[in-house]
């Protein structure tokens, strides 16, 4: 009989629950809000559809809130689960993968790089543990910047042919909005947007509590931040010496190649390869950066651009001279400027349909 339990994450309830005697039972995190709420609404379909291709012993648990994803997969490696299957868009595999660590806010605010940065590993919460990839949400930028070709159900069905990988991990110390002597710890592992992207995406949710629909509310939040936003004059080092001054209009700090919209933003960027892609814009007051952001699709090299710098290093931090400057990643703003990013090689090790070398 297959081994399958339906939960609503609750963390104490998962606690009380698990299975000491099957701790290689695979574990479904599933969003059902993913999709539009279709992952949810067509749930049992998808079940009865692709049940006899997942492992013999398994448990789904339903995510009910922000956070959810994180919370619940910690609990789970820290009692000695190791296969973890996320099941969602960006936010959830996001969050399921920020639940593979051990990361704690640091009480530091600084425009010292060298009080900054975080002289801390990347730790693992189970050495063991491994994230399988099931993109099921509206946009899947993530799996696009990883060539994954299918979704949702066809991805689940191919869940015992998953290869296993390791990959990179970002990890972010990102000042927090409302209290700036605290700094948030976050892995990112698509991309980090930084300036006018990001003030776009949090003018987005904002407006989509009144326009539900995406493109709409994401249009009339360009048209809306473009004419009014202001490159601001920030520090930059990269790789822990190199620093100068840039007057910045957006950075990207991205492992994989794909931004929403479909901006193929930084064309070179691989998950394995030990190094950051950094893109920063700058001197694109109003309408200008409108032309910039139609650059960004991959047909450039940037290197040669004085308005596009481009690099590739393990680690990179901003420090604004004077304004907020907000940071978001995949899609949810999560604080401001400063913040360091670092790369750390092979970190995380997930399971996805086979696809190209390239990573």
């Amino acid at each position: 009989m297959v081994n399958i339990k339906y939960e609503q994450s609750n963390i104490q309830k998962i606690q009380t629950n698990l299975n000491r005697d099957n701790m290689n039972e695979t574990i479904l995190i599933l969003n059902p809000n993913s999709q539009g709420g279709n992952t949810g609404k067509n749930w049992i379909e998808t079940y009865n559809k692709v049940k006899h291709f997942l492992p013999k012993h398994h448990r789904i648990i339903f995510t009910k809130k922000a956070n959810d994803g994180t919370l619940t997969t910690r609990k789970l490696l820290k009692n000695g689960y190791k296969n973890i299957v996320a099941v969602g868009g960006d936010g959830t595999i996001n969050e399921i993968a920020n639940g593979f660590f051990s990361l704690k806010p640091k009480n530091t605010k600084s425009d010292d790089y060298s009080k900054f940065r975080s002289e801390s590993k990347l730790e693992l919460i189970n050495p063991k543990g491994v994230m399988y990839i099931v993109p099921s949400g509206s946009r899947n930028v993530l799996a696009r910047s990883l060539e994954l070709e299918y979704q949702g159900a066809e991805s689940l069905i191919r869940i015992r042919h998953m290869k296993r990988r390791k990959i990179d991990a970002i990890a972010g110390i990102i000042t927090d909005k409302d209290n700036p002597s605290l700094s948030h710890n976050r892995i990112v592992m698509n991309a980090a947007e930084i300036g006018i992207g990001a003030e776009i995406i949090d003018r987005s949710k904002k407006v989509r509590g009144k326009i539900k629909n995406r493109f709409v509310s994401t249009m009339a939040s360009i048209f809306a931040t473009v004419p009014v936003y202001k490159s601001n004059e920030c520090d930059v080092v990269v790789d822990g010496h190199r620093k100068f001054s840039v007057n910045m209009t957006m950075a990207i700090v991205s492992n994989g190649r794909f931004l929403g919209g479909g901006f193929k933003a930084a064309p070179h960027a691989k998950f394995s390869d030990g190094l950051l892609d950094i893109v920063i814009l700058t001197n694109s007051g109003s309408f200008k950066v409108v032309d910039k952001l139609i650059e960004l699709k991959g047909t450039s090299t940037y290197k040669f651009e004085g308005d596009i710098l481009y690099y590739q290093s393990p680690e990179v931090a901003f420090f604004p001279k004077k304004s907020n400057i907000t940071v978001s990643v995949v899609g949810e703003p999560i604080g401001i400027l400063p913040a360091i990013f670092k790369n750390y090689h092979n970190a995380l090790t997930i399971k996805s349909e086979s696809t190209s070398t390239r990573i």
